[in-house]
């Protein structure tokens, strides 16, 4: 899987925060698990835009920002305190014309905002990039493993399945795990893998996420 390439949720993600820009002064949220895409969307979605000026950093690098753009893209939101994000949604309605704002983060964000009833107030729409269901998990696995591998790879149940646990169903996960799994089954024959294979990739990964 390449860098480009979107889940189904994420293309889903992107189109109904697109929607949402094109409303000048609009708040947005998009929530996730870590590893669930939110960064990747954000990527997408200002590459996508055109005709107005955007710009994405984290939520934290925002308060000092003056100038802003048409479009601020405020990732980690999670991250900022519940007075710092209403402040920043407040430079965005005071700005002429209004800037949209998307704040993206994982599920603290929505306890931050309910915090605030300003805040809240302001919310016109909510994304959700979910962590992937086993058989999502499966399908990622085996699409990432036919382009690593040089070809569809045998995975075994037992192999999709504790991959899919060890990932959380989190897809930046799965597909480091995916790309590690296909240089280990193009080197067999049959291109097979294994729930054992899958566990001593993980293994290794993980020292290196240290």
């Amino acid at each position: 899987m390449t860098a480009t390439r979107l889940t189904e949720n994420q293309v889903a993600a992107v189109a109904k925060l697109a929607c949402g820009c094109d409303r000048t002064g609009g708040l947005a949220l998009l929530c996730g698990p870590r590893g669930s895409g939110k960064t990747t969307v954000l990527q997408h979605l200002a590459a996508a835009t055109a005709g107005r000026s955007i710009d994405l950093r984290p939520a934290t690098c925002w308060a000092a920002a003056h100038d802003l753009p048409d479009i601020v893209l405020a990732d980690d939101a999670h991250e900022a305190d519940a007075a710092s994000l209403a402040r920043l949604v407040r430079s965005c309605q005071q700005r002429r014309p209004a800037t949209s704002l998307v704040l993206a983060g994982e599920g603290r964000l929505f306890t931050l905002v309910a915090r605030d009833s300003q805040l809240e107030q302001a919310v016109r729409l909510r994304v959700a990039v979910p962590a992937f269901a086993a058989e999502e998990s499966r399908r990622l696995l085996e699409e990432t493993l036919a382009t690593t591998a040089g070809g569809r790879a045998a995975v075994a149940e037992d192999a999709a399945r504790t991959a899919h646990e060890l990932a959380g169903g989190a897809p930046a996960a799965l597909i480091r795990l995916a790309e590690l799994a296909g240089v280990v089954a193009a080197s067999r024959p049959d291109r097979s893998l294994a729930a054992a294979d899958i566990e001593a990739i993980h293994e290794r990964l993980s020292p290196a996420a240290a």
